[in-house]
């Protein structure tokens, strides 16, 4: 009787042990979450225009979306990813360019690559000059 309840705990154990890591291999495949959602990106140009773009993806990160898409190029550096091109147009550092990120309206604390996409938060390239 002992063994039984014994073989079965163990059964039970296991049971749970493979589903854990499971759901833990599946959440780790790719960068994206699984969970499809929509990020729309507005670019302010130089002339004051804006363009939006509208990307479906399972991506976390803003950044990797975008660059996956297209959108952004840059160099990686110690603080992460630092943008230099935006829908073509690459910021002219002579001139003090550079392309500075929004999050609802508001500079972001974050570097584009550890910016997390949310559900109803609006994000933006501004290019801005002047550091």
């Amino acid at each position: 009787m002992q063994n039984k309840t014994i073989a079965k705990r163990t059964a039970a154990l296991l049971l749970a042990l493979l589903m854990t890591v499971g759901i833990f291999a599946g959440c780790s495949k790719g960068g994206g979450s699984g969970e499809k959602k929509s990020v729309t990106v507005t670019v302010t140009h130089k002339d004051g225009s804006t363009k939006d773009f509208t990307y479906e993806t399972t991506e976390e990160m803003l950044g990797a979306v975008l660059q996956k898409e297209g959108l952004i190029e840059g160099e990686d550096s110690q603080y992460g990813l630092f943008v230099k091109a935006v829908d073509g147009y690459t910021a002219d550092e002579g001139s003090q360019e550079w392309w500075r990120l929004t999050v609802d309206g508001e500079t972001a604390m974050t570097g584009i690559d550890s910016t997390p996409i949310e559900e109803g938060k609006s994000y933006g390239l501004v290019l801005t000059v002047g550091y």
